[in-house]
């Protein structure tokens, strides 16, 4: 769907189209400027940029320091290890909303999502070399990749898939035959089940491409596909005239199947969104999470990204459902983004795991010497105590010692460190947070 300039100033969404210096070509009348956790949507030569709602300060910076601690530890990391680490690493910056700048080729790509389905499946993958073709992300491409293997081995129990890279195209192949042409998810977190292919849509999204859902191939395979160099607007958004869809991007059309040329069901999220817009003539106006203008004879209608919180949460999701891509490094790597990915839970609403204090003793003195803390490690007395992981972690970054009060263990805080985020969870008593 092409948009002319007036069209992009009619936006139900705080926008504005940017030029390859970042000067403002077009705006809609809600934009402000870009703020924290504005998307970038890849237009041609163009960019359309969109804000979205303001992070918590606390929660955004527990969220930069999990997505610089996975990236570290990818660094330090060596072989198939380094491989997983990276590519998570990588992806989960894109889904928080972060530029991921890497660039590399179709055989990068190749190479960490054979590592990513080694972990994630039992599947045995082959691979149909081509010649090379540069690729931005790799990282991301391959997360996709895995996705869809792990999507064919659930759901068809293939035991083996192929890679195909042709043209700016990856293919995921296994023999079979193909179901149902769709796939059940959607770009927002609220609007799905599962994370995978959320992942994958917002992936092809980001790197100007689609995926296409498993088809036959005419050969007795079927095979799921990653195409990339597309470069039109992956914004879901459509024009909506008379009760009737006129135009649309292919985004909405794969996330409400509502396209153009067919009517609005009366009832529908739609046909809210469009009485909450005739309600209030140019004005955008927000409804069950979509976005909608009313403009003269037609509306506009539009499903934002996901505000940044909700980005925090998916990145969370994606560390637990990609959870194979990162056990089994060392200890002392692993605690950090354990602890880090805990407390940020716990500033979403979640609680901060505990343990019983017999596993916690037993735990703790291993954590210590895996992270040489230098300080002594008290046994806890009362009944349980934050998670050792949780624990060990506070101690190496903004301790000063451990002291049991009563009942009490009691980590002592660093001068000057008594205002960190990674503290904001816990209970405070003088100096010191408590463990216990």
């Amino acid at each position: 769907m092409n948009l002319t300039i007036a069209e992009i100033r009619e936006l139900p969404l705080a926008a504005a189209l940017l030029d390859g210096d970042g000067e403002i070509i077009a705006a809609t009348p809600e934009w402000n400027g870009a703020g924290p956790g504005t998307v970038l949507f890849a237009l041609r030569q163009t960019r359309l940029a969109v804000t979205v709602v303001a992070a918590d300060p606390a929660a955004a910076a527990l969220l930069d320091g999990l997505l610089a601690t996975m990236e570290v530890t990818a660094d330090v990391l060596e072989g198939t290890q380094r491989l997983r680490v990276t590519m998570l690493a990588a992806s989960l910056r894109l889904v928080a909303g972060r530029r991921v700048t890497t660039v590399g080729t179709s055989h990068d790509v190749i190479d960490l999502a054979v590592a990513g389905i080694g972990a994630r499946t039992a599947l045995e993958v082959h691979v149909d070399g081509r010649p090379a073709f540069p690729v931005r992300a790799p990282e991301v491409a391959a997360l996709a990749l895995v996705q869809l293997a792990v999507n064919a081995e659930r759901h068809t129990r293939t035991t083996s898939v192929t890679l195909i890279q042709d043209g700016e195209a990856f293919h995921v192949v296994w023999p079979g035959a193909a179901g149902p042409g769709t796939f059940a998810t959607a770009r927002n977190r609220r609007d799905r089940q599962r994370w995978g292919l959320g992942f994958c849509r917002i992936a092809a999204d980001t790197l100007g491409g689609a995926i296409y859902p498993p088809a036959d191939r005419g050969d007795g395979t079927v095979g799921a596909t990653l195409e990339l160099g597309l470069q039109d607007l992956t914004l879901p958004v459509a024009a909506i005239r008379g009760h009737r869809v006129v135009k649309a991007t292919r985004t909405w059309d794969e996330e409400t199947g509502c396209l153009p040329g067919a009517g609005v069901e009366p009832g529908s999220r739609l046909a809210a969104c469009l009485d909450a817009a005739s309600c209030a003539p140019g004005k955008a106006v927000s409804c069950d999470g979509w976005a909608a203008r009313q403009v003269r004879d037609r509306a506009w209608v539009a499903i934002p990204p996901d505000d940044v919180l909700e980005r925090a949460r998916d990145v969370l999701d994606g560390i637990a459902h990609e959870r194979a891509l990162w056990e089994g490094i060392a200890p002392s790597l692993q605690t950090r983004v354990y602890a880090l990915t805990a407390l940020l839970a716990g500033r979403l609403g979640a609680p901060l795991p505990r343990v019983p204090a017999g596993i916690w003793n037993q735990r703790m003195g291993a954590l210590a010497a895996a992270l040489r803390l230098p300080m002594d490690i008290p046994r806890l007395t009362a009944l349980g105590g934050v998670e050792p992981r949780i624990a060990a972690y506070l101690a190496a970054e903004l301790g000063s010692e451990m002291a049991v009060d009563g009942d009490d263990l009691l980590l002592r805080v660093r001068p000057g460190m008594e205002r960190d985020a990674r503290l904001l969870g816990l209970v405070r008593v003088g100096d010191a947070v408590r463990l216990s």
